[in-house]
């Protein structure tokens, strides 16, 4: 009988330390990169893929991610491929509004525009932890 019930007991053990071990494997999700961090070493990320956050709002036709510490503005990219995406979708609706601003964490490719207003843009893959802000002063 003691044999029998250190078998279950180290099962459940195992089971234990396994389910927690995968638990902790989701928590090690990096924390996103700022908008000032990406732009000050522009050179190491372009070509690769980002996780940004930062503050989206659009103007005209250009929705730009921007950070107040560094006055940094990175331009956003979704095609139409992206935009069948429903994180994507959704994340546009919510900042095309007039003045209409959103915090976000976006992640995509980083590039290089050759544009001097808008030197760099992240092709955008998709977005979470979307939070709707104030519209800004005049909006």
């Amino acid at each position: 009988m003691n044999a029998v019930t250190f078998v279950r007991a180290t099962g459940v053990a195992l089971i234990l330390v396994c389910a927690a071990g995968n638990a902790a494997a989701r928590s090690d999700e990096t924390p996103p990169d700022t908008i000032c961090t990406v732009l000050g070493t522009a050179d190491r990320y372009v070509g690769t893929t980002v996780t940004v956050r930062g503050v989206a709002a659009t103007e005209g036709k250009v929705t730009m991610l921007s950070d107040a510490q560094c006055k940094g503005t990175v331009s956003l990219s979704m095609d139409d491929g992206s935009t069948r995406k429903r994180d994507v979708s959704a994340f546009r609706r919510t900042v095309t509004g007039k003045g209409a601003r959103a915090d976000a964490t976006v992640f995509g490719r980083f590039k290089a525009t050759g544009d001097a207003k808008a030197p760099y843009a992240i092709d955008v893959y998709s977005v979470r932890d979307v939070n709707e802000l104030p519209a800004a002063e005049g909006g």
